[in-house]
């Protein structure tokens, strides 16, 4: 074979996988971007919003709590970039306090308990609204009445966007996981947990189901293959480390627990005592049902 029909070959061969790889980032672009801009039709729901100073301070703490405040949205509520990718890929969690002053208490409820932004789109998985949606209208309304209080960023973040690989990252996420859209896997019609505070055990299920389902998944029963504990292994503890756990994310033993010892830091650590002590007291029940 001459050299001619050699470098023939060659250039056929390299030109197959172009057109392969531009194939396959085609495809990528269709499936995702048909994610990307799919629509939930969710109604809108009104919730009560106090102004009142007392409310204010009860809402930042629940943003403390819930990881609106010095959490994924920045250290306090004006958002930030989570990762950057060089084709462009940037995804950035929005400024909470610019989406407060900007949008009504309904369409901000509908995102935060539903995974539905105000043009109908879903927000991506990593907003845990599946558990967000088991919130009680009281607590919704005054982190809304706190994000609105707060003062936006004065110079806007990027906007998110995904180029080739942030959409094959999108991609293999959602053959992972079925899917990359909050609203997907959420039950918009299932009854809330009771809040209320004069029921030990309804209040520890409440605070659970609004608190640890994110990391500890839907039942509570943890992922062991990730190395994420039932919350059942909580009977194992006394009230007294079960405090020191979510106060300071150690554990009994005094092993190195650095996810969560970040959350207890940061979220747990705003709960009251009466919480810990219905948490303590709800979760210690799970032992009996895992």
């Amino acid at each position: 074979m001459n050299a001619k029909k050699v470098l023939k070959w060659i250039g056929i061969a390299i030109g197959g996988v172009v057109g392969f790889a531009l194939l396959g980032t085609a495809v990528i672009y269709v499936v995702i971007g048909n994610d990307l801009s799919r629509t939930f039709d969710i109604p809108l729901t009104e919730v009560a919003v106090p102004g009142d100073q007392v409310s204010a301070t009860e809402g930042k703490r629940l943003a403390q709590i819930y990881g609106c405040f010095n959490g994924c949205h920045g250290e306090t509520v004006t958002g930030g970039v989570f990762f950057q990718v060089p084709d462009g890929t940037v995804l950035t969690s929005p400024d909470l306090a610019a989406a407060a002053n900007k949008y009504s208490a309904a369409e901000l409820e509908r995102t935060i308990r539903h995974g539905v932004r105000p043009d109908g789109t879903s927000v991506l998985i990593p907003m845990p609204s599946e558990m967000f949606y088991n919130l009680s209208d009281a607590h919704v309304g005054s982190i809304i009445g706190f994000l609105q209080s707060q003062t936006p960023r004065e110079e806007p973040w990027p906007r998110t966007y995904f180029g080739p690989l942030g959409r094959l990252m999108l991609l293999l996420f959602k053959q992972d996981t079925d899917t990359i859209l909050a609203a997907e896997v959420i039950d918009h019609d299932l009854a809330r947990p009771d809040a209320s505070p004069d029921d030990l055990l309804a209040l520890g299920k409440y605070i659970a189901m609004t608190s640890c389902p994110e990391c500890h998944g839907p039942d509570l029963r943890g992922w062991p293959g990730d190395n994420v504990p039932p919350l059942a292994i909580v009977a194992a503890y006394s009230i007294e480390d079960f405090t020191t756990l979510l106060r300071t994310g150690v554990p009994i033993g005094d092993r190195e627990l650095d996810l969560m010892a970040e959350v207890a830091t940061r979220r747990f650590s705003h709960f009251s005592d009466s919480e810990i002590a219905a948490l303590y007291a709800y979760l210690r029940t799970l032992a009996g049902s895992s």
